[in-house]
């Protein structure tokens, strides 16, 4: 299955409504879509980098799509693994654009054979998923009536940003639990935005609010920092910015320093790594949430399949799609009334791009 033809196409999507972490505002989802061709068969990735998180920005990603489709123009779509070692060694870091290149591979591979991408990566159909709806960082007033109505729309879970002043995060949590009370679970995540001392603080302060886990927060390279935060915190650690790879699953697990792990598609570089990063958790006896960037549902729709293939992945943040002012795929995942998401048996990831829709956007070839 020679690959004769790769696309790269920088889209922008306007959100709904601003969306805010501790790093800042996000007002557009500025993904890059990878399409690859081979015997007729055509699969496609995408990735949305975050300048403040993967050091990657949508020009860049197209520049190097560019470059690392280059090496796989002739080479057999079917050897996913030789592929990814191919662009790894080619260029450090970029797991934004790789990961667009290896879904692509997927969705190709899986189509080839036709096999919806679940069972592709030997999962099953049994599992309950259902996303969490996440409250942007904002006044306290302003996030409690976000929460109600999420709540209201009936969200299971909910997902709360914090990371500013820790005194001001514990009064924020406070407001939300007043506005929609004790029982719906909720998980906090500072996006690195705390330091040791703040994070122990805003933790010690939420330890009655019925948090189910708190994620980054302290700074990725603050190892120190986050195995005293996990050995001494009321509320479980769950390591994000800090887990990009398999290499950093072990290290943060070897010392004690999360008790959980996120895995994003979009920072561990794809599917082929993602699925090391989950397999050292269940070696170790650790949970795992899905989360994301600013995919579409095409993305989204990937991590669903991914997800179906582990049985210890149990938190799932798949609401990404529902912040964007349009639904440019067709097919995919589908969110019910009651915010399960399931997939279907279309082969691959089973959803692609509206044509019209791509046609708004410039469009780089690479044949061979």
């Amino acid at each position: 299955m020679k690959i004769d033809q790769i696309e790269i196409i920088p889209i922008q999507i306007k959100l709904t409504e601003p969306f805010v972490i501790s790093k800042g505002p996000l007002t557009h989802a500025r993904n890059t879509i990878v399409r690859i061709y081979a015997d007729g068969q055509v699969g496609v990735g995408e990735c949305c980098p975050y300048r403040t998180i993967h050091g990657e920005t949508q020009q860049g990603t197209v520049a190097a799509g560019k470059d690392l489709a280059e090496l796989l123009i002739g080479k057999d779509a079917r050897e996913i693994r030789s592929l990814i070692k191919i662009i790894d060694k080619a260029l450090a870091g970029n797991a934004s654009i790789k990961c667009a290149i290896d879904m692509a591979l997927y969705d190709l591979n899986a189509k080839a054979v036709g096999l919806p991408l679940y069972r592709y990566l030997q999962g099953d159909n049994d599992k309950e998923i259902y996303t969490d709806m996440t409250v942007s960082l904002l006044e306290k007033s302003v996030m409690a009536k976000k929460a109600r109505k999420y709540v209201d729309d009936g969200f299971p879970f909910l997902k709360v940003k914090l990371g500013k002043n820790a005194d001001d995060d514990i009064e924020r949590m406070v407001a939300i639990r007043k506005e929609v009370g004790m029982d719906i679970p909720i998980r906090i995540d500072a996006n690195q935005g705390w330091n040791y001392f703040e994070a122990s603080r805003a933790l010690d302060g939420m330890a009655s609010l019925n948090i189910q886990h708190c994620e980054a927060p302290v700074a990725a390279g603050d190892f120190i920092g986050r195995e005293k935060l996990r050995a001494e915190s009321p509320i479980p650690i769950m390591g994000d910015e800090s887990v990009f790879s398999h290499q950093d699953a072990y290290r943060n697990l070897a010392i004690d320093a999360i008790d959980l792990i996120n895995i994003k598609l979009g920072k561990s570089g794809g599917i082929c790594h993602a699925m090391k990063i989950a397999s050292i958790a269940q070696a170790a006896g650790v949970y795992c949430q899905v989360g994301s960037f600013s995919e579409t549902r095409l993305g989204i729709s990937a991590l669903v399949h991914y997800s179906m293939a582990w049985d210890n992945i149990i938190y799932y943040d798949l609401d990404s799609p529902l912040m964007q002012s349009e639904n440019p795929v067709n097919g995919g995942m589908v969110y019910h009334k009651d915010w399960k998401v399931t997939v279907d048996e279309t082969p691959g990831i089973g959803c692609d791009f509206d044509a019209k829709f791509l046609d708004r956007f410039e469009r780089i070839e690479v044949k061979g």
